[in-house]
């Protein structure tokens, strides 16, 4: 079956897939690993509206494909058994990305589930461990109990754990029902941390990562609270953490691995944070495919037999897997070749060289879908929101239709980056609030009915900082950012909004790049010259030297923006 499935009864569409094959034969083995193996799989997308349960379906089967995957992988190989330095280190990369997700909007974050009762009932086992223990231990061990008694019933359970971990004789004789409490409390958490790594683990592993996940859920939980009332200094429990991915050995038994080539290349080149996460992802797919990380087993098979993989996808272009999956692999093996001694890249010029698929349809949004979501922007959002993602929804729409821009060029602009010179106002853009393709700045027009309905008064009455995302602490590197920028939420909100409120589809499946291609074609229609359009749009030519010489005064830019017309919107 493929394509959502509606629930005979609620209409409720939903995700079904049979388990494969090769892993229901497996599900004894699988169980002794602590994995549940059934013959289906079934999934709620949530919604009974068809086009959002697709987008959700992709999703769901992606993950649910990785998740087959990786028992695979267990079955072939055995659970991992991480270090404690990486156990740490994957509850912390879990804990940063929930935290990073939620606190721009900290009220709409989830709900903490109350942890499981601990019980009073020894059976003994404090009576036994007492009588092996020295005079120091024993009264040490006292104290502890004495506080867990005193304590107040809402600690009780997290320092239940701490006594379990720091007395190894009580954890044998609690054993059963301290891994299910663990289970209960965080087994979700660590399922989603080990995912997002491609991991399986042995079951001690899983059991203390989930007691990683007690004491760091905690901490994101107190700073959630702390960002509700406005607090949001970082979060030490956290920050002290190193990411998972400088924790992976540099080799795996038999040779050099591709997480460690491209966490090294990521050290010693310059190179954007999301390229590198870009990389990272498509990488991760390759190790899934091939079922392993050593760059020395790689083959130029392995390498051709993943794009004929790749190929059976149909939402991936011939472009996309060229020029992002196969030349990210190529990437790392290439630098394992220059500076190690990986003696050569063997997914060196292995592409797809399909032609194109014909286009279907317009790559940007027509006039009339334009003015319908121009005027609903007055309106905003019926959710409830954050009121950066309402300032969003109101006027990033405006900025785009009018600018060009990329939306996260839009979404991370600064106050402080609305500038003037002999009285003409503009824009800029600048790699300083977050990132830029190309790494470069540069300045924006503003049309004159932007003016009209309010922006300049809007983005004076922000102040210095952000306009669509809560504000970093003072003195925070915006471009060294290790975790998702904010801003990037809100092009998110606003993407959602187009298609998910106003119900409005989105060009090619991309909401707010489909105003770029609106502009474009709009400057066509009044003449606007070229290389100022693409110079505002910050895609000037990489082959023309001549387009690098000289300045932009804004009174080329204003006139170049304002030679745009007008969208028919009254407000």
């Amino acid at each position: 079956m493929t394509g959502p499935w509606p629930h005979p009864k609620t209409g409720i569409l939903y995700y079904r897939k049979a388990t494969p094959p090769d892993i229901l034969a497996e599900r004894n083995r699988l169980a002794e690993f602590g994995i549940k193996v059934t013959r289906e799989i079934q999934r709620s997308l949530g919604t009974k509206d068809r086009k959002p349960a697709e987008r959700e379906y992709k999703r769901v089967s992606e993950e649910v494909e990785a998740e087959w995957d990786r028992w695979r992988l267990v079955l072939r190989d055995g659970p991992l058994v991480l270090t404690p330095k990486q156990e740490w280190a994957i509850a912390g990369d879990y804990t940063k990305a929930f935290l990073a997700k939620h606190e721009d909007d900290p009220f709409a974050a989830p709900v903490a589930p109350p942890l499981p009762e601990a019980g009073n009932d020894d059976r003994g086992a404090v009576a036994k461990t007492l009588a092996k223990m020295g005079a120091a231990e024993r009264s040490k061990l006292k104290a502890d109990l004495a506080a867990y008694l005193s304590a107040e019933a809402n600690l009780k359970t997290k320092l239940a754990f701490r006594l379990l971990e720091a007395y190894p004789a009580l954890r044998q004789a609690f054993g059963p029902d301290f891994s299910v409490m663990l289970e209960e409390a965080h087994g979700k958490d660590t399922d989603n941390a080990l995912a997002a790594h491609g991991l399986s683990v042995a079951s001690e592993t899983r059991r203390i990562i989930n007691l990683r996940m007690l004491d760091l859920m905690g901490a994101t939980s107190r700073a959630l609270a702390a960002r509700r009332g406005g607090d949001y200094s970082p979060v030490a429990e956290l920050e002290k953490l190193p990411p998972f991915a400088t924790c992976s050995p540099k080799a795996s038994a038999s040779g050099l691995s591709l997480e460690y080539l491209l966490n090294h290349k990521a050290l010693s080149h310059s190179i954007k944070t999301k390229t590198i996460e870009d990389t990272r992802s498509h990488l991760k797919k390759f190790i899934q495919f091939v079922g392993h990380d050593d760059a020395r087993r790689v083959t130029k098979d392995d390498v051709r037999k993943w794009r004929d993989s790749l190929r059976e996808r149909k939402d991936l272009s011939p472009k996309t897997i060229s020029d992002r999956y196969l030349s990210a692999l190529s990437s790392v093996l290439s630098h394992g070749v220059k500076e190690f001694d990986l003696p050569v890249n063997v997914a060196s010029g292995i592409k797809d060289n399909r032609a194109a698929s014909p286009p279907n349809g317009s790559k940007g949004y027509t006039e009339e879908q334009a003015v319908e979501i121009l005027k609903a922007t007055f309106q905003g959002s019926s959710k409830d929101i954050s009121e950066p993602h309402k300032r969003a929804i109101k006027w990033v729409p405006w900025i785009l239709a009018y600018t060009g821009l990329r939306v996260s060029e839009v979404t991370q602009f600064q106050g402080k980056n609305l500038r003037e010179e002999d009285d003409i106002p503009y824009l800029f853009i600048t790699p300083d609030d977050g990132s830029t393709k190309s790494g470069k700045a540069w300045a924006v027009g503003i049309h004159k009915h932007l003016i009209e309905i309010g922006l300049l008064d809007f983005i004076r009455s922000q102040g210095d900082g952000p306009l669509f995302y809560h504000a970093y602490e003072a003195g925070t590197d915006l471009t060294a950012l290790d975790r998702r920028h904010r801003a990037k939420d809100a092009g998110v909100r606003v993407s959602r909004w187009i298609t998910d409120e106003l119900g409005i589809a989105a060009p090619h499946g991309r909401a707010n790049h489909a105003w770029r291609h609106l502009f474009t074609t709009r400057s066509r229609g009044c003449g606007m010259d070229k290389e100022t359009r693409d110079y505002m749009m910050g895609s000037r030519s990489g082959t023309d030297a001549r387009e690098g010489y000289g300045d932009w005064p804004p009174s080329v830019i204003d006139a170049a923006i304002n030679s745009m017309p007008r969208f028919l919107v009254a407000r």
